[in-house]
């Protein structure tokens, strides 16, 4: 505060200051961030997210259905989970096999939609979907992390969090794919028929939210 009793303004840092590689990897979330911004509004707004299909075997492979009720429309998200031989495991862009691979859809899916799908969003760059998807994504689990926190919980046993932190997560996605790419809906279909997901990104890290959450 000043001296007048105005608040004080800080001026702005020049772009080349800010828009520095080094300075941006080090940048931390803030009320603006895409993540954070989606996950206040799903609060505010009490989505609703369900699982008319959990179809999974005692391996946890197979398929799961989550119905998203937002407050202006109903969406899908569908994740296929499949068995990952380990010497096939890698966490980079460069991946061909994924242990889940998931879509976001608008709407509900039926049968003859969820077995189109569960024929090409395994294969991501390799298939084609269309325009009722709004997200394409995949994810690997941790090798680091994962089997342990398994192996603690079925033993009874919180796992411990400094491990966990030590990686900071269980799957890793690599790639979040929307915009049109593959054939699913482009920006334009998403922002001007979708409210709840119109603004840059929101698809997209809702995507990774349902990972994180699952």
């Amino acid at each position: 505060m000043q001296a007048d009793g105005k608040p004080r303004v800080l001026p702005l840092r020049p772009a080349s200051q800010v828009m520095r590689l080094e300075r941006l990897g080090s940048f931390h979330q803030s009320r603006l961030s895409f993540m954070r911004t989606l996950v206040r509004r799903m609060v505010i707004e009490n989505w609703q997210i369900t699982s008319p299909v959990f179809d999974l075997d005692d391996q946890g492979y197979g398929t799961v259905v989550y119905q998203v009720e937002a407050r202006f429309g109903i969406f899908s998200y569908v994740l296929f989970s499949h068995y990952l031989d380990p010497d096939s495991r890698n966490d980079r862009v460069i991946a061909n096999q994924w242990d889940l691979t998931m879509a976001l859809c608008e709407g509900t899916v039926d049968a003859d939609q969820l077995a189109f799908l569960r024929t090409n969003v395994p294969k991501q760059e390799a298939g084609r979907v269309d325009s009722r998807v709004l997200v394409l994504s995949r994810a690997n689990r941790s090798g680091r992390t994962f089997e342990y926190v398994v192996d603690e919980l079925a033993e009874g046993r919180q796992p411990c969090i400094d491990v966990i932190a030590e990686v900071g997560y269980l799957y890793r996605t690599t790639a979040a794919y929307g915009s049109g790419k593959l054939g699913m809906a482009d920006w334009e279909k998403v922002w001007t028929k979708h409210r709840d997901f119109a603004r840059p990104f929101a698809a997209e890290m809702f995507t990774c939210f349902m990972l994180t959450s699952l």
